[in-house]
C-alpha cells in the first residue's frame, strides 16, 4: 500500500489564511511593545494682558477670572443652527464632540467654552438667555458673552490674521467668526480650528489631551 504525500501539503487557501493570522498577531504585539510617543502642541501666540467681556446677565467678566482653565474662545450667533449663513458653526456637531463628550465629562473639569455672540440685535442679552435656555447649555461650562471682537484672535497667524481678513466661503465678516481657538492655563493659544467642518471638530477632542 503506497501513502499519497499530496495529503501532506496544506492546501492554498490555509496557507494564506494562516500567514494572515501570523501578520495579524506580528503586528499586535509590535503595538503593544511600544511606548506612545506624544508630540507638544505648537504656541501659536500668547496674550500677556488681561480683557473684560460681559455674559448674559451683563456680569462682567476678565480674562483673569479664567486663567486656571483650558479655554476654548469662538464666535456663535442665536440664530444658530436654523441659518447657517448666521453662525459661525456647525452646533450640534459641536455640543456632540466638545460639550457632551468632553467638557461635561469627569477629568475636564479644567476646560470651559467661551463663545462671543456676533448679533446686533438691540434684544441680544434676552435672546442669548432663550439660546441657552433652548439647547440646554450649562453656563459654568459655556459661557456667553457680548463682546464681539476678541484679542485672541488679533494675531498674525502664518495664513495671516484671522481678525483682519474676510471670509471667503460663507461671507462672514471676519474669517476669525468660523475659527475655535484653545487657550491654554499660561494664557498660550495651543491650537486653531475652522470648526464649520467636523474633521476639525474632532481635532480639538485629541489635542486638547495634549496640553
Amino acid at each position: 500500500m503506497s501513502f499519497d504525500f499530496k495529503y501532506l501539503i496544506p492546501k492554498k487557501g490555509a496557507v494564506i489564511l494562516f500567514s494572515i493570522l501570523i501578520g495579524f498577531a506580528s503586528l499586535i504585539a509590535f503595538l503593544i511593545s511600544g511606548s506612545p510617543v506624544y508630540v507638544d502642541q505648537p504656541v501659536f501666540g500668547e496674550f500677556h494682558d488681561s480683557f473684560i467681556f460681559h455674559d448674559e446677565n451683563n456680569n462682567e467678566i476678565n480674562s483673569e477670572d479664567l486663567s486656571d482653565k483650558i479655554v476654548l474662545y469662538n464666535f456663535l450667533s442665536t440664530d444658530c443652527p436654523t441659518d447657517f449663513n448666521k453662525c459661525p458653526f456647525r452646533l450640534e456637531w459641536f455640543k456632540i464632540k466638545i460639550y457632551n463628550e468632553l467638557v461635561s465629562n469627569k477629568g475636564f473639569e479644567d476646560v470651559v467654552v467661551v463663545s462671543s455672540f456676533i448679533d446686533k440685535y438691540p434684544d441680544l442679552n434676552h435672546r442669548m438667555k432663550q439660546f441657552r435656555v433652548h439647547n440646554n447649555l450649562d453656563a459654568e461650562k459655556w459661557k456667553f458673552v457680548t463682546t464681539d471682537y476678541h484679542p485672541f484672535f488679533d494675531m498674525n497667524f502664518k495664513q495671516g490674521n484671522p481678525w483682519l481678513k474676510k471670509d471667503t466661503l460663507f461671507g462672514f465678516h471676519r474669517e476669525a467668526y468660523l475659527m475655535t481657538l484653545l487657550v491654554d492655563k499660561e494664557q498660550q493659544v495651543r491650537g486653531k480650528y475652522f470648526t464649520y467642518n467636523f474633521g476639525e471638530v474632532r481635532r480639538i477632542t485629541k489635542e486638547i489631551s495634549l496640553i
